[in-house]
This record gives C-alpha cells, structure tokens and sequence, in this order.
C-alpha cells in the first residue's frame, strides 16, 4: 500500500470539466482552390495547410462527388481530381481530408450551375480587364488592396445580374463589395451584404445604354489577402431572396411568389421534398422566362398546418386565432407593424415557439413576445436571436389557457419581404449531445481519430429540455472493428464521456457516426448528436460569422500509436472534501523518446485537479491526483485518462498522438468521518489544545491517521491517530514565543483511512486559531513618603 503523499488537494476549486481532450497536431486545411465546380465537371483542386503529408482519402460528407486522384506533395499541399455528379447537389458539400494520423478540419466545396473559368491577372483596371462571355462563374483571389475587374459588353435595356460566393466558401473572413460601372465611371449598381447572402454581395440592373460596363470586386475594406477567394457568378438570371409562402408540406407542391428581384415579383410552380435535411429546410433555384438562378432559396419544410395573419391584426383585440399545434404565417408591411397572433392551448402545457425569418431570406430582425390573453396583458417571455439570427422561446400556457404572440421588427423596420413562419409545437422531452468546441472557435478535437489497437476519447455535452434523469449515449455506423464504451450523462452533470476502440486489425477508413441519446430507465429516444462546427470565426472575440450544424460523428481510423496506457480501478471511494490519487501506466512498445502529458478530459461536478500530469522520458507510471469539493456530487461516475505523446525525434514526420484508457469508475461519498472545533485561543509561547469532536459515528473500522494542517509558523502538533468509536480527537499545539499573532482561520485535520490497497484521504471544515501577545504587566506606583 502506497503512502498518500503529502498535500491537500481538496483546497483546488474543483470544475466539471478541466478541458477538452488534449489538442494534438492533426491535419489543417487552410485553403481550396479553386473553391467550388459546376455540375457535371472534372476539375483538379489544391489543398493547401499544415500536417497534410500522407494523405489516404478525400472524403465528402454526402454522395455527388468522385474523388479520381489523390496526392501528397509534402506536408502543406494535396492535390486532387474530383468529379462532379451531373445531378449533384448544388451549395456546399462538406469533406475532410484523412491521413495516417488524423482527420483535418471541416471544409466545404460549393457546387454550382454555370460554366466556370479561373480569374486572368492582371485584371486590376478596366483597361486591362478581360470581356466575359455570359452566363459564367469566374473562380478568383481579391489579393491584398485588390480590385479585380471583368468587362461586360451590353446592348441597351439589356439585364444584368451578378452574385458572389466569398464568405460563404468557409474559408476566409472575407467581406466582397460588388459593384456595377459603366464606361463614364458611374455606379450603376453596387452591393454590399445582401439579406440572403449575409456578408457576401448579390445584384441586378437594366442597363440604360449599350456598350462596355465593368464589374468590379474587392474586399469592402480595401483588404485582401491571398485567403479571399471567390466564386463570381454573372448572367441575366432572376436574384429573388425570399419566397411567399416560404414554407409547405413535406412533398407538396405549392405556387411561390419570388420576392426581392429588382425586376419585379414571379411565380414559379414547385414541389418540395419529402425529405430535408438537420434543419428543416431545403433550398429552390429560381425560375424566370427559361433561366435558372445559380443562387438558391431557402424554404421551410413542415408538416404543421398554417394559419396566415388576417390584417389588421395589429392590436392584441385583432390578434389572428388559431389553435395549437400550428404554423403563423405573415409578413411585416410597413415600418412600425406589429402583428398579434392568439393561441388556445390547454393551460399548463408548455410550447415551443420557434421563428424563421432571416434563415429564409428575409431582411426581417425578428423579435418574439408572448403574453398573456388577460385584461393586464402580462409579458410572460420574449426573445430576440436566440436561435442564430431569429427567434425562439418557450411558453407554459397560463389558466385561460391561450396566450398572444406578438410579433415586430428589432429596427421596427417593414415591406413586402419582411415575411415570417413561425412554427407553435408541444416542448416534449429532449437531450441533444455536442462535443465541445476547441479553443478561440476552432475545430480541435471534434472528431474521433482512433488508432488502431488503441482506444481515444471525446467530451460529449449535454443540453437538455424538459428532462431531468439519467440519459444514455450509442454509436451506430461506426468503421469496421470500432466500439465504444460511453458513460451515462446523469443529470447531475452537463456533460459525459465516450471511449472509442479500435481493433488491432482494423483497417484505416472514415464513417460518419449516428448518434442516438435514450433515456437511462426506460430506453426512449430523446435525441441525437447537434454538433455545431465553426466554419470562420473573426473580431469581436472569435465571433463565428459561418458556421453548420451536423447529425453525424466523423469516426477515423488511423495508423497505430506509438504509446498505450491504462488506469487503475480504484478501490477507495473519494470522498468530499478529500483526494484520492489515480495511477496511470503507460507503455511505448516501439521504445519512442519523448513526453507524454495525461489529462483527465471529464470530471463529474465537483471534483477538481491539475490540467495535466507529465511522464518524462523513461517513465512508465504516474499518479493523477484528484480532489472533491464539499459539495461534488454523490455517486458513482467513469472517467478516461488521455495521453498526448509529444516525440522527441520529430523527423519521422508523427505529429502528437493522443489515445486513452479503459473508463475507470469513481465512487464520490460522504465523509467517513464528520469533525468539527471550536475556536481556540492562545498566547505566544504557550501550549494550545484544539479538540475535534466527532459530530456521527465514524464509516470506518479501526483507526484512521489524523494531522493538523494549516497551522501558522512557529506552531507545530503531533500526528494521532482517531480509534473509530473515539468521542474526540485533542491535538496539543506548541507555539513558539515568536509564532505570528493574529487569528488564523484554515487550520484544519487531514484524514487518513485504509480500505484495502488503497488510502482515503479527506478533510475536516476549518477551524481557527487565535495567537496573542502575552499582556505586559503594570509599571509598580511608588508609595509617596509622608
């Protein structure tokens, strides 16, 4: 039995969860060129970044693209030949790259409709501007204080429209100006951020005269960098940005009236899918007179039945009826409209109030407010951007059982394609599980990248709504030879722990996980993986300005690691306010230089420790020390230990390789013994006693280990020990004539008792110890002589 060492762990203000799993160096992928392809094309692409050497697949997310060729050219560029499914879906199609080690970041490739060629410098002035054939996408780089121009050549009235993908390619922040001159150096058109597009640009014009115009663009600052690439799509297609009505039912067919092209209002017949994808929306290419808009719209796909606004409907006495589960349907007019809905529900059921508004193209800031349908009009909740750029809200209906939704713009803004669908379902019990972002917004460590005959570790987030017990985590379509070992999320914690493991023989692949949460008693589904990736992230403070949202883990298998460890399964409980030390043991089969730091990637609530522990060169043990709060939770809990192997000898090209042990299980109890004292005071030079009595009967058998800690300098106090029937425990304290005076409020008794091979180690409350200065006698009054 080892002695525990000497310290007081119990002191660390104990978190959750310390991190995420140790950061290693995988593969990052900074820039694709050219960024995106039309249907139907064979194009080579460079991929370009860092720790990319050795790569085994380019893997996309959803069928539609061919991967013919895939080559290495070092360890910051890969090339490839990808080919373009006819019907291919159009917008972006997420992959990433796997090598021996790893998976890279998410990225996406955007596949359009129009014929696409690459930018020809230079192309900085009109003069040197090359003339474009019409429809094309034109794939290029605003470089640093770049204006790239393309000459038009035009008849009188003739259309012309223009949209460009920057931002939205996911890899720069990267905010295009569009711009329309004609041959005098006149403006005749210009856009900025556009409502549909975000931070990208999209525009339409009718030309007044024939001749040459030229389309420019640049960074809306003057910036640029060789990061802001584009997609520049130029034609006389239709640029609408909102469809009324922006929703239908899965599979209908509906007759929508394209909103927001300059040239007017249209309407086009078409059938929705039965089918969409995490979010509910599918996206539909406008049609005018024959020619398709490269840039799609988004529509809500429900199967909820929709009531629209009935004006005026801009008083709560006026508000539109309807009844719960529904859709509200309506649009903001004019500036200042509010538009009042009024739902019957059974009082104390309680509802999700969810809105769409800017996700389908609408210029609308959309506020959310439910009040109650009393004569007071009580406000019961509201909202603004809590679901991205809309809103969303819950509501337990009232005693009258209805409530009002008002709705308005944020600006109190309005028009024709301030349009909004608002969807009213019952809040039924729901656990969605994320892995937790990585540092400053980035992608660190959210896929899993087991190797092989080894194990690794990822942090799982919970999120729940209207569900309070235990909830259990599983794995289906995982790669060949993989399995995993997760821990129920109690409902005590905001988070859990799941360890992959891959088979010694298992062959290197990618599959995209799903990922189903049950209740831990009766096994019903409650929900699934919602994982929230960052796509580009900028000032103020990483703020992601792109980001998607996924359904699916990305598992990897990857080449063998170079080091292997397990943890111990303790056989002493951890007590609060104790400790309790963690062995670790770690193996380098093929004899590797180089450190390894272990970390303890989740902690239940409560318990707390260091970040990391090194293992040096040489070693093979360690102990992780581990602490309780007074108030961690109680129970048992499984944690993982992770190792990052950092090699000495980098020259093989191993970047750090992180792998993790089996779950061990802690068992968090109450004390074993219960101690309190009183205050005590002393003087300088003297003897104290400091007496623990024991406040219930010890949960030990026969004696524990007793010291003081914290006491001042110049003091000291014996070791003891506390026999388990013992009523008290007297410490006699001996203070030095120069002990510090003063009151000293963190003197407290360390415990120690054996159960098995093993200590449990904890702490009383603390206590004080009061030193004073011995008083100075009286100066003697001399008797008067008479």
């Amino acid at each position: 039995m080892n002695t525990p060492r000497r310290s007081c762990p119990w002191l660390v203000v104990a978190l959750w969860l310390s991190a995420t799993v140790p950061v290693v160096a995988s593969p990052v992928i900074v820039r694709v060129v050219p960024p995106g392809a039309p249907r139907g094309s064979t194009v080579e692409i460079e991929l370009s970044g860092s720790d990319l050497g050795d790569a085994r697949e380019l893997f996309f997310q959803d069928p539609g693209i061919v991967v013919e060729r895939l080559q290495s050219a070092g360890g910051r560029l890969v090339t490839a030949t990808l080919r373009v499914a006819a019907d291919c879906p159009t917008g972006p199609r997420k992959f990433r790259l796997r090598t021996r080690d790893g998976l890279s970041d998410l990225r996406t490739f955007r596949v359009g409709l129009l014929p696409q060629e690459a930018e020809v410098e230079p192309n900085n002035a009109p003069a040197t501007a090359p003339v474009i054939a019409l429809p094309r996408t034109i794939a290029g780089t605003v470089t640093a204080d770049d204006v790239d121009c393309f000459r038009l050549r035009l008849e009188a009235g003739a259309r012309i429209a223009a949209a460009i993908d920057g931002m939205r390619l996911d890899q720069e922040m990267f905010d295009p100006l569009l711009e329309l001159v004609d041959s005098r150096g006149f403006i005749v058109a210009a856009c900025d951020d556009h409502p549909l597009l975000a931070q990208d640009a999209m525009l339409a014009a009718t030309v007044p005269e024939a001749g040459e115009y030229v389309l420019r663009v640049r960074e809306s600052a003057f910036g640029g960098n060789d990061g802001c690439v584009y997609l520049l799509h130029v034609g006389d297609f239709p640029v609408p940005h909102v469809a009324w009505p922006p929703a239908a039912r899965p599979g209908g067919e509906i007759e929508v009236e394209w909103l927001g092209d300059p040239g007017g209002v249209f309407r086009q017949r078409t059938r929705l899918p039965a089918v969409t994808g995490l979010e509910g929306l599918t996206e539909i290419h406008p049609l005018r007179h024959g020619v398709v808009g490269p840039v799609a719209v988004p529509l809500r796909v429900s199967p909820l039945s929709a009531v629209a606004e009935a004006e005026p409907n801009d008083a709560t006495d006026k508000a539109t009826a309807t009844a719960a589960p529904a859709a509200l349907l309506g649009r903001l007019g004019a500036s200042g409209d509010v538009d009042w809905f009024r739902v019957d529900a059974p009082p104390g059921t309680t509802w999700h109030v969810r809105s769409w508004g800017r996700r389908l193209g609408s210029p609308i800031d959309l506020v959310l407010n439910i009040h109650r349908a009393d004569d007071k009009r009580e406000r019961i909740t509201g909202n603004d951007d809590g679901a991205g750029p809309d809103s969303i809200a819950e509501v337990t209906v009232p005693a009258e059982g209805t409530f009002l939704v008002r709705i308005n713009d944020h600006r109190q803004r309005g028009g024709d394609e301030f349009i909004y669908w608002i969807e009213v379902e019952p809040a039924t019990p729901e656990v969605t599980v994320s892995v937790p972002p990585g540092r400053g917004g980035s992608q660190e460590g959210l896929v899993a990248c087991v190797p092989r005959g080894n194990r690794t570790a990822l942090v799982l987030t919970t999120a729940r709504s209207n569900f309070g017990g235990s909830a259990h985590v599983s794995f289906a379509g995982l790669p060949t030879g993989v399995t995993t070992a997760a821990a129920d999320a109690a409902n005590a914690a905001p988070a859990t722990i799941v360890v992959f493991e891959a088979a010694a023989d298992a062959g290197e692949s990618v599959a995209l996980a799903s990922v189903l949460v049950a209740a831990g008693g009766d096994g019903r589904p409650l929900g699934g993986l919602l994982q929230t990736t960052d796509l580009v992230v900028g000032q103020p403070n990483n703020a992601a300005y792109r980001s998607t949202v996924d359904d699916r883990l990305p598992v990897a298998v990857v080449d063998a690691a170079t080091i292997h460890i397990e943890a111990d399964q303790p056989t002493a409980p951890l007590v609060r306010r104790g400790s309790l030390e963690l062995k670790v043991r770690a193996e380098r089969p093929d004899g590797r230089e180089g450190r390894i730091r272990l970390a303890v990637p989740f902690r239940p609530p409560g318990i707390g420790g260091p970040s990391t522990v090194e293992l040096k060169e040489g070693e093979t043990e360690a102990i992780f020390p581990l602490a309780a709060s007074p108030e961690a939770a109680l129970g048992e809990w499984q944690v993982a230990v992770t190792a990052a192997f950092q090699p000495k000898d980098k020259s093989r090209g191993d970047g750090e390789l992180v792998v993790a042990s089996r779950l061990v299980t802690l068992r968090v109890v109450e004390p074993l013994v219960t101690l309190a004292a009183e205050a005590t005071t002393v003087e300088q030079g003297q003897q104290a006693k400091i007496v623990w009595k024991m406040q219930k009967p010890a949960g030990f058998s026969g004696a524990a280990k007793a010291r003081l800690l914290g006491l001042p300098a110049r003091t000291q106090a014996p070791e003891l020990e506390l026999p388990a029937d013992a009523a008290q425990l007297e410490f006699p304290v001996t203070v030095a004539a120069d002990a510090p005076a003063g009151t000293h409020k963190n003197v407290f008794c360390e415990l120690r008792v054996t159960v098995g091979r093993d200590w449990v180690v904890q702490a009383t409350p603390p206590t004080q110890l009061r030193i004073d200065r011995p008083l100075r006698p009286s100066p003697k009054t001399s008797e008067a002589t008479p």
